[in-house]
């Protein structure tokens, strides 16, 4: 029996939002995401004997009820992606940062049948604000903290492709690289939340997620991998819908071709995500999200 765990998680954005994210208006989803990547997603970690947390954009999965379902009658969990996936995230006003946590828990758990505990915002772009609305709208943890060197360079991207074009954060740049590198409880002024943070390697804090795996040499990949998958507590491995689609296979829009991976055949992508699986499952048990918020191992990080 392994006795550590890791965590898979897809994050379920869409082709539109994927472009909206490069700057680039599209009139409708093209369902995709939904209709193609979800089953194939779902079908790799059921081979691998892995369960997984499904981030959803609310407002896009209320148009794929039945593919919610779907993805929790096969044992796997549901948590909000926010309602819309705006960016940046963190700028928004009370009223919209409501709709954004609380909204979407509703709807989503209306959808799906099932408790929402877990929230995921958009390109990791968090406040303290965002953690309190969390907290009081009743979700058990946060996936958004990215303790990595690169989360400045991620910011400044992220930044970029906002309608001003300038860093609108409220937090400073650089805050979050060096935060705890694992799963930790956070003590609030109104309440408890546990953070999930996106696994990195000791020492260098280099991002252990999929996208990454698009953008590096094999070699290098496996480097950072093995150093991640070392790690004594839980880790994490991110994937997003398009890892599971193919450019030319699924007709989908050309101008997708700018992100990581896209320019890649369907089957070696599929590989790819398969072999990513597998490499955790071979040393870790697989959980969902909320199961390893639930095991209250890690000590407290008490906020101010």
């Amino acid at each position: 029996m392994k006795h550590r765990i890791a965590g898979l998680s897809i994050d379920v954005d869409s082709v539109a939002s994927h472009l909206r994210g490069y700057g680039i208006e599209v009139p409708e989803d093209d369902g995709a995401a939904y209709r193609i990547a979800v089953p194939r997603a779902l079908d790799i970690l059921d081979e691998a004997d892995a369960r997984g947390t499904f981030f959803l954009i609310v407002e896009e999965a209320a148009r794929h009820p039945s593919v919610v379902r779907e993805i929790v009658s096969r044992g796997h969990e549901v948590a909000s992606h926010s309602m819309t996936h705006r960016l940046p995230f963190s700028d928004l006003g009370e009223t919209r940062l409501q709709r954004e946590v609380v909204e979407s828990k509703r709807v989503l758990e209306q959808l799906s049948g099932v408790r929402v505990l877990g929230f995921r915002t958009p390109s990791w772009d968090a406040s303290s604000d965002l953690l309190l609305s969390l907290i009081d709208a009743g979700y058990k943890y946060d996936a958004s903290n990215y303790p990595s060197v690169l989360l400045p360079l991620l910011r400044i991207s992220v930044a970029r492709r906002s309608p001003t074009g300038r860093q609108t954060a409220r937090s400073d740049i650089w805050k979050g690289t060096l935060g705890p590198p694992g799963p930790h409880r956070r003590d609030m002024a109104n309440g408890t939340l546990w953070e999930i943070p996106v696994s990195t390697t000791p020492v260098t804090r280099i991002p252990y997620y999929h996208t990454l795996r698009m953008l590096l040499p094999a070699s290098a990949f496996r480097l950072i991998g093995a150093a991640a998958r070392s790690r004594r507590g839980p880790i994490t491995y991110q994937f997003h819908a398009v890892d599971f689609l193919g450019l030319r296979e699924d007709d989908l829009d050309p101008r997708m071709d700018r992100h990581p991976g896209m320019k890649a055949s369907l089957g070696w992508k599929l590989d790819q995500a398969s072999a990513a699986v597998h490499e955790i499952t071979a040393v870790r048990s697989v959980v969902t999200l909320l199961e390893i918020a639930s095991g209250e191992r890690q000590p407290a990080l008490t906020t101010a």
